[in-house]
């Protein structure tokens, strides 16, 4: 029934929603600048009037109203410009971090300055040319071994920092891969706290918004995909993952069951012939894979040796992929989260977990963890690049010194006894194996010079130059430079017709194929496709740097704290506030008049 304490009681919850929407502005005031806050919105909702159908209820004008309550306090949220926003951050991370290493690349070829690898090009041609003219001259056959060795001195130089710097991106893989184990822990840290939250009847709007910006950080890493369960819980696996046979069906990072596994990475640290075995690093064999556990590598309790055979193909996909799938105590596991067989840092076996079985080390088990978007495929992407420099610089090492050398000594293979212009530099190597890390000027040509052949016969005075002039003719020889792998040796490059005596020179001369490059070309194209890639990826993080900056401002117009728009909201509330103290405040005269005036 109504009366002047039903009315008081009207106000007094009136107030009390006030005061509760005037605790919630003030709180998006406060975090109108905190990273990854959603503003919030008191809902508020009539209370159950008077005059309700019941048995003793009569008749009466109508439901009399008994005031408000606050029904929830929300926040402003909307997920589908989050699935936008992550799916972006995952190019461009891809991106970025192609771009941090590419351009890295870019500066160690430094071909925009005197001492690049194709202008000490041009100065060892020009210097054999030069020698030509001047064949019994000591100053001109220095400056030859003098360029010569400064071309290969670059070259050593070039093949060196390219493998430092794919070192220093597989310690990037290293350190993201902590990070995420790291922000996976927290986000199912926080997803249970949002569920405990929830079972209460509240709403974890701060917790949510904590865990939504650590899903955006992690979304830069890989491609994410999140599956919304009851009371606010997630559910939270890879987008994709090409790593051998995709796991991702079934193995996810975070569940809202707390009794679910869960899955993790491990990092691949070395990988090394196992003892006894006779292939080099990269060749087909049997090799030891040490890994460490959620990518700690801080200590050495966290590491675990693998045995397994690799092909040169998986052998070169695990060395740039790196990351293992893991279970939530950091050991390699297949895609049924069986562990994987190995020996700990103590030459122990590692444990089974639970009901699960430990598998062999195989290629065929162990799942890697290879996305298709994020900073992690960034960085594994750009090994292959590196890798692939690094091959083509190998391939232009060894048509240097094979053609040269062939034109030196006169011999179209490798022959035992002849003095090569340009050697192996690693002890008893063979100019087969000849890289831009090891390809030198033979010591004994430094020592003396006058042991260079110039002209047409053997000894060194009296001489002339032909065979000088047809080394310098070297640089418009097209050689079949795109062909030469690791096994190809002098003879197969110079195969057939392509090493003949030139009539005009008199010395035997390297003839051009149909379908070669120069080897100054063959550098230039080196270098044209890196800045191709290089700019493309650049481009893109230009692109989609634009494109999330709509995408976070539209998102902010949305979930973001507009101060105008709080300060209008507490003006509102207030003048509310005021009015419904205002009603008590006339019940209360009212009440006085009432009881003190009956005593007149």
């Amino acid at each position: 029934m109504s009366g002047l304490f039903s009315t008081m009681n009207v106000a007094v919850r009136g107030m009390t929603a006030q005061q509760m929407a005037i605790d919630v502005t003030s709180h998006n005031i406060a975090n109108a600048n905190t990273d990854g806050y959603s503003r919030q919105r008191t809902l508020m909702e009539t209370t159950t009037p008077f005059g309700m159908p019941s048995m003793n209820n009569a008749v009466g004008p109508g439901q009399l109203g008994t005031g408000v309550q606050v029904s929830s306090i929300t926040r402003i949220r909307d997920t589908y410009l989050d699935y936008q926003v992550r799916a972006e951050n995952g190019t461009m991370g891809l991106y970025q971090g192609r771009e941090k290493f590419l351009t890295e690349v870019q500066s160690i070829f430094n071909e925009v300055s005197e001492t690049g690898v194709s202008n000490m090009l041009s100065e060892v041609f020009k210097s054999w040319s030069a020698l030509s003219t001047s064949p019994e001259s000591s100053n001109t056959r220095t400056v030859v071994a003098q360029k010569s060795k400064a071309l290969t001195d670059q070259l050593n130089s070039t093949y060196n920092q390219l493998s430092k710097l794919k070192i220093n991106c597989q310690d990037v893989i290293q350190k993201d891969v902590t990070d995420i184990n790291g922000m996976l822990d927290q986000i199912n840290d926080l997803n249970q706290q949002v569920i405990s939250v929830k079972v209460g009847g509240n709403e974890p709007n701060d917790l949510m918004d904590k865990r939504d910006l650590l899903v955006d950080q992690l979304s830069s890493k890989f491609g994410i995909t999140i599956d919304k369960k009851a009371l606010a819980g997630e559910d939270l696996k890879a987008t994709d993952n090409v790593g051998g046979a995709d796991p991702t069906k079934d193995l996810y990072f975070v569940k809202s069951d707390p009794t679910k596994d869960v899955s993790r990475f491990s990092y691949v640290s070395t990988i090394v012939p196992s003892k006894g075995s006779i292939q080099k690093p990269g060749e087909t064999g049997s090799y030891d894979v040490t890994y460490y556990k959620n990518g700690d590598t801080s200590t050495d309790a966290n590491k675990v040796t693998m045995t397994m055979q690799l092909s040169d193909m998986e052998y070169t996909s695990l060395d740039q992929g790196r990351v293992l799938w893991a279970d939530k105590e950091g050991y390699a596991i297949d895609a049924s989260s069986n562990r994987i067989n190995g020996i700990d840092s103590n030459s122990k076996a590692i444990p089974q977990s639970g009901t699960k079985t430990n598998t062999d080390a195989t290629w065929g088990n162990i799942k890697r963890f290879e996305p298709k978007t994020g900073e992690i495929n960034g960085y594994q992407s750009v090994q292959t690049d590196i890798d692939t420099y690094i091959n083509d610089l190998n391939n232009m090492a060894k048509a240097i010194a094979y053609s040269v050398n062939a034109v030196h000594s006169g011999n179209q293979a490798d022959t035992a006894g002849e003095l090569k212009f340009f050697v192996n530099s690693t002890t008893a190597g063979k100019e087969e194996e000849i890289t831009a890390g090891n390809i030198a000027v033979n010591g004994e040509i430094i020592k003396d010079v006058m042991l260079i052949k110039v002209g047409k016969g053997d000894t060194p005075l009296p001489t002339d130059g032909s065979r000088a002039l047809a080394i310098s003719k070297l640089r418009d020889v097209k050689l079949n430079i795109q062909s030469i792998g690791a096994k190809t040796t002098r003879a197969m490059l110079l195969s057939g017709d392509t090493f003949s005596q030139d009539t005009t020179l008199g010395v035997k001369m390297v003839n051009a194929t149909s379908d070669g490059m120069t080897i100054i070309g063959d550098f230039t194209n080196i270098t044209n496709r890196l800045a191709d890639k290089t700019q493309y990826a650049k481009n893109t993080v230009i692109n989609n740097t634009k494109l999330l900056a709509g995408l976070e401002e539209s998102r902010t117009s949305i979930s973001g704290v507009s101060l105008d728009e709080e300060m209008a909201n507490l003006v509102q509330i207030q003048h509310a506030y005021a009015a419904n103290a205002k009603i008590i405040s006339t019940v209360d005269e009212l009440l006085d008049l009432i009881v003190n005036g009956l005593k007149k």
